[in-house]
């Protein structure tokens, strides 16, 4: 007898059908192990009335080193001072050096730059200004040198000061 070879196809489909698909293997739910360790909190915002003194000192800050004003200074704790101009009572006479390694589109970037929000920490009594929560009214400046990766502000009396 001959049979066509599509016809027998045909005929064992319905076999072949019938083998696997009836039991299937699935994945159990994932549950965490014991003494998995979870990724720790994400930093929370300071409320915004409360860091205005610190955003606002580090906001002078970040002018100042854009118009090349060295009363940019006064907000700046002695421990930043010495580490970023080299040693207390420099910010003065470095800042036009620091400066200068920054491009023009960093120093004009600088002029419409805003400080919207402020993280509580590392410590108590300070808050943190990352880099990329700064608002730039156009292109961002790169960060590197004077603008740091973050910005620690840290309060000294009534007043706040970047301190790191």
């Amino acid at each position: 007898m001959r049979v066509r070879p599509s016809l027998a196809a045909l005929a064992l489909l319905p076999l072949l059908a019938a083998c696997g698909g009836g039991d299937e293997v699935t994945m159990p739910p994932l549950t965490p192990e014991p003494g998995d360790s979870r990724p720790a909190e994400a930093p929370t915002a300071a409320p915004p009335r409360q860091t205005l003194p610190a955003r606002l000192a580090l906001y002078k800050y970040l002018r100042g080193i854009s118009a090349g004003n060295a009363r940019a200074c006064a907000y700046v704790a002695p421990a930043y001072e010495r580490r970023v101009f080299g040693g207390p009572g420099r910010c003065r006479s470095g800042l036009g050096r620091a400066r200068a390694r920054l491009r023009p589109q960093d120093l004009a970037a600088l002029r419409g730059v805003t400080v919207p929000t402020c993280e509580e920490g590392p410590g108590a009594g300070e808050c943190t200004v990352r880099f990329e929560h700064l608002r730039w009214k156009g292109a961002p400046a790169r960060p590197g040198g004077l603008l740091a990766a973050s910005f620690v502000l840290r309060a000294h009396g009534d007043r706040w000061l970047v301190a790191g």
